[in-house]
């Protein structure tokens, strides 16, 4: 009986959920995506070497993997990009040096762990800032084109966003 109420109730907040994100999505008044005031706004991902960098993770969303960065400093988390996945691999099949020979050859990124390999694209599809401890942002930018840093990415927020309820 407990089974049913938790899957009646997952059932419903997933649907909320999907039903606000459409509406969401479909308004064109104010709508969750504003352009950048500037791409000055958005740090330039340091990288793997960079003393800020902290690790990654594939997320609980299939298809996305998300590397962390302290970009001050301080011990804490403050910056994150996420990457989608273009495709995996098996560890057991696919050394590093295979993997990152794959990449530069498709022009990808590679997140090596066992057992799966990941292959994202180079440029991340979303940048936040102000990561909080549970990982979520303060500062969403999205790059639909997945094109780098060059000033058509848009800032996302669900702060302030115009729902066309009736």
């Amino acid at each position: 009986m407990k089974l049913h109420w938790m899957l009646f109730w997952l059932a419903a907040f997933i649907s909320i959920s999907i039903l606000v994100s459409s509406e969401v999505l479909a308004s064109d008044q104010g709508g969750a995506f504003k352009k950048a005031e500037s791409a000055s706004e958005i740090p330039k991902e340091p990288g793997w070497k960079s003393p800020s960098y902290r690790g990654w993770e594939s997320l609980s969303v299939p298809g996305l993997v998300a590397t962390y960065y302290d970009l001050d400093l301080d011990r804490e988390l403050d910056y994150m990009v996420i990457r989608k996945v273009i495709r995996k691999g098996s560890a057991d099949e696919t050394t590093i040096e295979k993997a990152i020979e794959i990449a530069k050859f498709d022009d990808l990124s590679v997140f090596f762990s066992h057992p799966v390999v990941y292959f994202t694209n180079r440029n991340p599809l979303f940048y936040c800032l102000g990561v909080d401890y549970r990982r979520n942002c303060r500062d969403i930018w999205v790059d639909i084109a997945e094109d780098g840093l060059n000033g058509n990415e848009e800032r996302y927020s669900l702060s302030t966003p115009s729902l066309g309820v009736r």
